[in-house]
């Protein structure tokens, strides 16, 4: 049943007594006087039955979990904080004595926050109060998009541990849907070695021998599938959708990805099952985390884990919209929901989006376009192709796609024409006495014996201007504003995202929104009215002649509220056991 926080302020309460002991300007008391107004109770009814016992109010949870973010504290730690820190009591608004909730109710709120998206609000929340707080003035946006790599919290390991994990894993899972002795399953099938601590540390062998390593590999090819045929045992005389037998058929559907994606069973010499040479596409890479990704942010720098996807506006730095994506995605991967989703949850049209050279693609810049209703594109496009050792590329010839005739910075034109056909390109062909007389061969080809050749795709025009444009002096003034959303992202980096505190993206992707919230509400704080309350919000402090009394009574209330908080620390402390004083004889 839902519980609900009064929005009636309190005399006595220290969310209106200690505010100047805690920072009249600080984050925690411009949360006390906001909390109410940015979280409503009702706008979270629909994660609670009719029923019951009133809940802690959702309120409350919410700005716990704001803070939790803010000072990066496990959820024991944020309760323990609710029970002590001066501080957190004045945000959560709670009595000196009180402590907010049991640490499971605070990890069961964000589990249904996570499973209905719900934690969307507590961000909408933080975007509208920057909007009220004039940090979004203009009538449209201007936004600037990046992305920024987040490590999976998910166990990393090599094909022979992951899949015997996973072996591990579905026969426990099995042994638990049939009610079997964990023990004499795994001893019946001779399956002890994949409960151990690793399997390859147990096994020995020259692992630089290519005969032994395949041996290994059969041997747990083998047992993967007497584990499969234990999960299809089991799974027989269940419904395909029973509920009971879910936790099974993942297990089971997840070993058999593992196998197909690294081992391959039957190879072409016969010899047995082989690691499979190169890397799956999309290559599962934790057993604890399946979707995890290989991910790459650079030529240099590989993460296993996610991508956080961010929009931000340019002119006061609020974050709109965030997105995460697997490690292995292209960087503009739904781009266009992301511009969306900012321009929705601001409630202002996008004017311009900017983004570096990833979101250059044509199709990157049409679904843009698209989501916006053909706003402005400030996005750097990839450089054009250079042969290695040449000087000219494809921008320097004159390109007649009607015609079907290229013209060389020479002045020569092409003599064949291979028009595109599916994805395949447009070719060129140069005549080989042109270019074996021309003065400018050594910045065009560097072959000796062939002509030059020119490959252009059916977009070639579109980026030739748009890198044309792109030198301009105002596309450079304009694009350098592009740096506020790398702002934006070092600042989530430091409220924790870089390292993924959850297992699984919708997870994941609730550890960046919340963290984007507390960015934007800091935000707010800083920008001069402190999340400034409307005057029906909260007791006011009284004015005039008995200023100096609602003073005495602050200091007085702060003084008893530490000599409390003492004595509660000393009644903590461990005392000695006593011995019991024998009993007086009786006369």
């Amino acid at each position: 049943m839902l519980g609900r926080h009064s929005p009636q302020g309190e005399l006595f309460r220290p969310d209106h007594l200690l505010r100047e002991h805690v920072g009249r300007d600080s984050f925690y008391v411009a949360l006390s006087r906001a909390r109410v107004r940015l979280f409503r109770d009702e706008d979270f009814a629909g994660l609670y039955g009719e029923r019951g016992r009133p809940s802690v109010p959702p309120s409350q949870l919410c700005v716990a979990l704001l803070l939790q973010t803010r000072e990066g504290v496990s959820d024991e730690e944020a309760i323990k904080r609710s029970a002590y820190d001066l501080r957190w009591k004045v945000a959560l608004g709670l009595d000196l004595e009180e402590k907010l909730c049991a640490k499971s109710t605070l990890q069961l709120f964000r589990a249904k926050l996570i499973l209905h998206e719900s934690y969307q609000k507590i961000f909408q929340a933080s975007v509208e109060e920057c909007r009220k707080q004039g940090l979004l003035r203009r009538h449209k946006l201007e936004v600037a998009i990046d992305t920024t790599p987040i490590l999976g919290r998910g166990a990393v390991k090599d094909t022979f541990n992951l899949v015997s994990d996973q072996i591990r894993r579905l026969v426990r899972e099995v042994a638990k849907l049939k009610g079997y002795e964990l023990g004499e399953l795994v001893a019946q099938h001779g399956l002890g070695r994949h409960f151990a601590s690793s399997f390859k540390s147990q096994l020995d062998l020259d692992w630089d021998d290519a005969e032994q390593k395949r041996a290994v590999v059969a041997q747990l090819v083998g047992d993967a599938r007497v584990a499969l045929e234990l999960a299809k045992a089991a799974l027989r005389g269940y419904a395909s959708d029973a509920k009971q037998t879910r936790a099974v058929r993942e297990a089971r559907e997840l070993l058999a990805d593992l196998v197909l994606q690294d081992i391959e069973e039957e190879p072409d010499d016969g010899g047995g099952p082989q690691i499979r040479q190169g890397t799956a596409r999309d290559r599962i890479v934790s057993a604890t985390d399946p979707e995890m990704r290989h991910g790459r942010k650079s030529r240099s720098k590989r993460f296993d884990g996610y991508k956080a996807s961010v929009a931000v506006d340019t002119k006061a730095g609020v974050v709109v919209s965030t997105d995460v994506l697997p490690g292995n995605a292209h960087d503009a991967e739904g781009v266009g929901d992301l511009v969306k989703q900012g321009s929705e949850a601001a409630g202002r049209e996008v004017e311009r989006v900017l983004a570096d050279t990833a979101y250059g693609t044509t199709g990157a810049r049409e679904e843009i376009a698209e989501a916006t209703n053909g706003a402005e594109v400030v996005v750097k496009v990839p450089p054009a192709p250079r042969r290695k050792g040449a000087e000219f590329t494809a921008d320097d010839f004159d390109v007649d796609l009607d015609a079907g005739v290229a013209t060389c910075p020479a002045g020569k034109k092409s003599v064949r024409h291979q028009p595109a056909k599916g994805t395949t390109p447009h070719r060129f062909r140069f005549s080989r006495n042109d270019c074996t007389a021309c003065p400018m061969r050594s910045r065009c080809t560097t072959s000796k014996a062939d002509a030059r050749s020119l490959t252009i795709s059916e977009g070639h025009e579109d980026l030739r201007r748009l890198r044309r444009r792109q030198r301009t002096k105002r596309f450079k003034e304009t694009y350098r504003r592009r740096s506020r959303v790398e702002h934006r992202i070092a600042r989530l980096v430091q409220l924790g995202i870089r390292q993924a505190r959850y297992l699984g993206r919708s997870k994941v992707a609730f550890q960046v929104c919340i963290a984007a919230a507390v960015a934007n509400l800091v935000l707010a704080c800083a920008s001069g009215s402190s999340l400034a309350t409307r005057p029906s919000e909260g007791l006011q402090p009284p004015v005039g002649a008995l200023r100096f009394f609602w003073t005495s009574i602050q200091a007085a209330v702060v003084a008893i509220a530490a000599s409390m908080l003492a004595v509660a620390s000393i009644a903590a402390l461990p005392r000695p056991a006593l011995e019991k004083a024998p009993s007086r004889p009786d006369f």
